[in-house]
């Protein structure tokens, strides 16, 4: 599961320079904001997710969370407009460290590489529903929204390349394939006696490969991959 690939350069820059504009802005500019600004927010994202363990979120007021952080109430709407947008943030910096700790590419030159993708979202939402389940009522529309919102950039980075011959627009593909895994993530950990990891990521990775490369079967890009 641990299958990494490189980036082909393709001679389409305009697609190129596309996939390139579809990264998440936060990735982009990260890197140059103030530090003070970043350490604020990870107080706030650490403050919610600890008030979380312990009270619904109908009950978390802004001065609830502004205090667990230490901070003063403008200081939390210096940064966010409301508990939502916080809240929200929370989800995608946890999401986006696992992408990252995972160093998970869709580079869209090897189909196999959406196991990578696959696994990454089922572990994150095993992982979420393992906390925060006697509030999860609130915490799981900014999940579902995060996750596919992310998948479909990461894949759609790759798409974009144009190595596969989808027969569909890349944005298109990357939309279908991210909410088919989020969907089918969401119904396995549902019934946790038959939710395998690794048989999950094979099951789910044979049913959408056909939307990479039609007509292939995983035993056909195994052989492929090997000749």
């Amino acid at each position: 599961m641990s299958e990494t690939n490189q980036i082909t350069p393709m001679a389409d820059h305009a697609e190129a320079a596309k996939a390139e504009s579809a990264k998440p802005e936060s990735a982009k500019l990260e890197s140059r904001v103030d530090p003070r600004i970043l350490r604020t927010r990870r107080m706030l994202r650490e403050a919610m997710l600890s008030l979380l363990e312990t009270e619904a979120f109908d009950t978390i007021s802004v001065q609830k969370v502004a205090e667990r952080a230490t901070v003063n109430r403008a200081t939390f709407y210096a940064h966010y407009v409301d508990r939502e947008a916080l809240l929200e943030d929370l989800v995608k910096s946890r999401f986006d460290e696992l992408l990252e700790a995972r160093q998970v590419r869709f580079e869209g030159n090897c189909p196999s590489a959406l196991k990578v993708v696959i696994l990454a979202v089922y572990d994150f939402l095993r992982e979420t529903s393992s906390g925060c389940r006697q509030h999860q009522r609130h915490f799981d529309p900014f999940v579902q929204s995060v996750v596919q919102t992310e998948v479909e950039e990461v894949l759609f980075t790759g798409l974009a390349k144009g190595a596969f011959q989808l027969g569909q627009r890349p944005s298109l593909v990357a939309a279908t394939l991210s909410w088919a895994i989020y969907g089918a993530a969401i119904s396995a950990l549902r019934t946790p006696e038959t939710a395998d990891a690794d048989q999950f990521v094979e099951d789910v990775y044979a049913m959408l490969l056909p939307l990479l490369v039609p007509g292939a079967t995983p035993a056909s890009i195994a052989a492929a991959h090997h000749q």
